[in-house]
């Protein structure tokens, strides 16, 4: 009677959100995805002549301090940056000073306290620069200073379509744009230019978009816009004329006069007196029909948190009783896993429902939501969420900035809410409180912990901080304490969000990854498959998900096709499931005995994994784990000696959909002062053959394989990077395969012992072999596969370097 009553009820909650999108369905047309419905355009060919390579800073200086002999000039930026941390230049960034010979001399960025004292300096911020002078130098020339800057020349060259590297007008028009922290999606139409739409208006549609100049991103001192303007016609007939200024301004035309009627709608830009640097963006232009209750669809996306230190999943602290309340009437699943211990690739694969190296080439959830009319946004805090690692691609609106507090965040989730409150939306909220420093507000502060331990030393703290300072039980209980307080502040937080949000909308509240406290040895993320960092929390409520705990095993894998179900949306190229169906008690059974794949570390060489029927299996170095989560969540017990891995390394192929073999680990030893590696392997049988991913970019490796023999380069280097080979059979009475091994000017000569043993989860060691210092091993590992179809997750831009650096990402 229950099942039958659960099964009515999300029967029930089907129809309600069916016509919900109905009504949403019915009228939204995004004009920014609707490339198909353009039946003209007409571009400006450029707007600015070639970028120069160097900026010369013409603006005004203003003298903002004076210290010890030293005196620091400010002025504006001329160069638009994408880092959001300042402690280093990205790559590339110099500033020059012209001497009077006419010889450029580079000055060193400095930063800090110290750095007011020190001549012949700079520094430099989102809108400014500052140099530090001599006191008796005055103040800098027009043209003294000038900024390199190769990626804002790039990014300047785009925005011109004579000069941007793209395939066709449309390619060019239909983009997103940054400005600051905020990339938004539109048409960019550089004055003069014009676009015409054929579209069918709904009753009671109107145009809206949001119109303005987008500023250059290198600038300079005799170039400038005018001003435009925006001229909407309809069948040829002009419908209004508007200002485009660099304010992004809102506009809305109706459109109601034309309702139920084919026409050609125009947008076109005109320039002022001149065209130069008049690039007009029209962001998120729409045709659509105010509605009252639209549907929305919010992600809660909480960096960094493990379910087992919220009160909902039995916590002995109240975490997250505001959480507790609001999950009453949620789908709870207890066992949900992420596919990474980090943030990227976990977020990608969030959006897609595919894995994350299938980034580019699977539609995404917010695309697909745009793409039926849906106002999407993503309000991110993580380096690792924002368009230098092309996670800005698709959404309506992204806004992205690094460590932000949970309040900010929700600001900008209810601004945002509140301005598309009669049209449809899909939201992501980002919330990085849980991340390390744990930078609770004071109010916060002793919720759970006590002062400060002096081993560690200060209030908000990064890795090496406490992998310092907390040695013992009380330091260590501390961090946790601090973790806590932090779950504490996002759960009175994130009311401010749930209690707006209605019975027709969807919400889920999900984690990338945990959050390890020394569980098996280490502190944070980012290094190991251990479930204290692969289980994350889910929790689903919506008019088409039955409420109640469920304790099948379910991914992130499963959060897109899960939306894409409940608003009807496509699921093309998604792998994961529909979890309304398992929380509608249909296919327990089934979502119990799918095989799950999780891997990709960001640090430290690679690992894979797979779960199927409580068994939870692992392979780093060579080294293959089992544990029983059932009976030992913990993973203390290691079965490998007691269990055939066999149907384990099955489920890994099966839930990746690659092959996983058994093949050869190739890897250097690691030394202080690095010495370049070659090795050889003289064989003809070799299946595949590539270098493990280093997503930090702390070391490299590149292979070739030709017919008879397989080269592996590790240039000098400090790090460890393996080189895998998937080999083929090997004929009875083949000849030996030999190695050669080159370390620097030294080189050796070997051959593989294939006859080598070992015990249950250890890898057999083929060679082994000293030269020039170094030591290079090849030993036995299991392992998938690259596609040949799939991208590499890069964890490192040199662009935004000092905020990963900031974040403990890179540099330890």
């Amino acid at each position: 009677m229950a099942s039958a009553t659960r099964l009515i009820m999300s029967l029930i909650g089907y129809w309600l959100v069916g016509a919900c999108l109905i009504s949403a369905h019915a009228s939204p047309i995004r004009l920014d995805r609707a490339a198909s419905k353009v039946v003209s355009l007409s571009l400006a060919e450029s707007s600015r002549p070639e970028p120069k390579t160097a900026i010369p800073i013409h603006t005004r200086w203003r003298l903002v301090s004076s210290a010890g002999g030293v005196r620091t000039w400010e002025t504006h930026n001329p160069i638009r940056p994408r880092t959001l941390f300042f402690h280093r230049a990205p790559k590339g960034m110099k500033m020059q000073q012209q001497s009077e010979g006419g010889r450029a001399g580079k000055l060193a960025l400095a930063t800090g306290m110290t750095a007011a004292h020190k001549t012949d300096t700079w520094e430099f911020s989102t809108h400014s620069v500052k140099v530090r002078r001599a006191i008796g130098d005055g103040p800098p020339s027009p043209g003294e200073y000038s900024l390199r800057y190769p990626s804002a020349q790039s990014r300047e060259r785009s925005l011109n379509r004579g000069m941007a590297e793209v395939a066709d007008d449309r390619a060019f028009t239909f983009r997103s744009v940054q400005v600051d922290d905020t990339s938004r999606s539109g048409l960019l139409l550089p004055a003069p230019s014009e676009i015409s739409f054929q579209v069918t208006v709904p009753e009671g549609g109107e145009l809206r978009l949001s119109a303005g100049i987008v500023p250059p991103e290198s600038a300079l001192e005799d170039l400038s816009s005018d001003g435009a303007e925006l001229v909407i016609t309809v069948d040829q007939m002009e419908l209004s004329r508007l200002p485009v200024t660099p304010s992004q301004t809102d506009h809305r035309v109706d459109l109601s006069e034309w309702a139920g009627q084919s026409i050609v709608l125009s947008l076109q830009t005109l320039p002022g007196a001149s065209s130069t640097l008049d690039y007009v963006f029209l962001a998120e232009p729409s045709i659509m029909v105010p509605q009252d209750t639209p549907p929305r669809t919010v992600i809660v996306f909480i960096d960094t948190l493990r379910p087992d230190h919220m009160s909902l999943y039995g916590y002995e602290r109240p975490t997250s009783p505001k959480l507790d309340a609001w999950a009453k009437d949620a789908a709870v699943f207890t066992q949900a896993r992420s596919i990474a211990p980090w943030t990227l690739p976990s977020a990608r694969t969030m959006l897609t429902g595919a894995q994350p190296e299938r980034w580019d080439k699977v539609p995404r959830l917010q695309d697909r939501f745009a793409e039926a009319g849906w106002a999407t946004a993503f309000f991110a805090g993580n380096v690792y969420l924002s368009s230098n690692f092309q996670m800005a691609e698709g959404w309506g609106t992204h806004r992205c900035l690094n460590w932000p507090q949970a309040s900010v965040q929700v600001d900008r989730a209810l601004d945002y809410l509140d301005d598309h409150s009669d049209e449809p939306v899909f939201m992501m909220l980002h919330i990085m409180d849980m991340h390390l420093p744990y930078t609770e507000p004071l109010t916060y502060r002793y919720r759970f912990a006590s002062e400060t331990p002096e081993s560690i030393g200060q209030d908000n703290f990064l890795r090496k901080a406490v992998t310092r300072g907390a040695k013992t039980p009380q330091t260590r209980q501390y961090v946790r304490d601090r973790y806590d307080n932090n779950l504490r502040y996002i759960d009175d937080q994130l009311q401010r969000v749930l209690e707006v949000l209605g019975p027709q909308d969807t919400v889920v509240v999900v984690s990338d990854h945990g959050e390890e406290f020394w569980d098996h040895g280490g502190f944070e993320h980012g290094h190991t498959l251990y479930d204290e960092l692969l289980r994350v929390p889910l929790i689903i409520k919506s008019p088409g998900v039955s409420a109640g705990r469920f304790d099948e095993p379910v991914s992130l894998l499963d959060v897109a096709p899960t939306l894409a179900s409940l608003t009807g949306l496509g699921r093309d190229g998604m792998v994961g499931w529909d979890l309304s169906e398992l929380s509608n008690s249909t296919q327990s059974a089934d979502f119990s005995s799918r095989p799950h794949a999780f891997g990709r570390p960001l640090y430290g060489l690679r690992q894979w994994g797979s779960l199927k029927n409580g068994k939870k299996y692992t392979i780093k170095q060579g080294r293959e784990s089992v544990f029983d989560i059932l009976t030992d969540p913990e993973e203390t017990g290691n079965l490998i000696s007691e269990t055939d891995p066999t149907e384990l390394r099955a489920a890994m192929s099966e839930a990746l959909d690659r092959p996983v073999v058994e093949g050869w680990r190739i890897v250097p030893s690691r030394q202080r002062e690095s010495t370049p590696v070659r090795v050889t392997v003289h064989s003809p049988d070799i299946r595949a053959a590539w270098a493990g991913e280093d997503p930090t970019h702390s070391g490299r490796a590149t292979i070739s394989l030709e017919a008879d023999k397989l080269v592996a380069r590790w240039p000098k280097q400090r790090s460890r990077v393996e080189a895998f080979v998937a080999p083929g059979p090997l004929e009875p009475g083949a000849d030996p395969i030999v190695v050669d091994i080159k370390v620097g000017p030294k080189t050796k000569q070997a051959t593989l012992d294939l006859s080598a043993q070992a015990k249950p989860g250890l890898p057999r060691r083929y060679l082994k072999a000293s030269v020039g210092g170094r030591t290079v091993e090849i030993t036995s590992t299991v392992l998938p596969i690259p596609s040949d179809a799939d991208g590499a997750i890069e964890g490192f831009d040199p662009e935004v370097a000092g905020d990963l650096e900031s974040l403990g990402y890179v540099g330890d």
